[in-house]
């Protein structure tokens, strides 16, 4: 990391934005990571990002990538290509929509944007990040061959009305996994 990136990725974690790792039973939800603190002090989306617990060693590494790509970009698409990787598949985020933000998926960020006294005349904007599958499709490409799991373990937050409580495709337990963990794995 050179000297800019350094000083940015600080002035993060000196501010009080950060990240929470919020894991859910494979078989009722997916886990996820989300930030705080970025509309708040930066101006910036928060970010969400889904997918299974044991990608979270990749989650804290797109995590400190996607501090550096939000100096970089002068402005925030609604559909934004990103310089970061998940296994060697690019990174891309969509805009959450508004129905989206108090269900649940972002609390601590509005937690924290309530104690910064910010009121809903500046709404909060959120953006989900979406990884390709092996083929290189993404969850809202419906050719791919796991696009029912694809897309409920990346809830497609750009629509409305998605609460966290969904639930999973109707299939036994063991393909269920199976497909979780190829999905979860594009470049093995």
């Amino acid at each position: 990391m050179d000297a800019h990136a350094r000083y940015v990725f600080d002035a993060f974690e000196k501010s009080g934005s950060g990240v929470s790792f919020v894991v859910n039973d494979v078989e009722t939800a997916p886990s996820y990571m989300v930030t705080y603190g970025w509309s708040v002090n930066f101006g910036l989306p928060e970010f969400i990002l889904f997918g299974d617990p044991m990608m979270r060693l990749d989650w804290q590494r797109i995590y400190r990538e996607l501090i550096v790509a939000t100096d970089t970009v002068p402005a925030i698409e609604d559909v934004q290509r990103w310089p970061i990787e998940y296994r060697g598949h690019p990174l891309v985020s969509v805009k959450v929509h508004r129905s989206n933000l108090a269900a649940g998926w972002f609390e601590e960020a509005l937690f924290h944007r309530k104690r910064a006294g910010l009121s809903d005349e500046a709404p909060l904007t959120a953006h989900q990040l979406f990884w390709a599958d092996r083929d290189g499709k993404f969850p809202w490409e419906e050719a791919g061959r796991h696009s029912i799991t694809h897309r409920w373990l990346q809830p497609p937050l750009y629509e409305p009305d998605v609460r966290p409580g969904d639930t999973r495709p109707r299939k036994d337990s063991l393909r269920h996994r199976a497909e979780v963990l190829i999905l979860c794995n594009p470049g093995l």
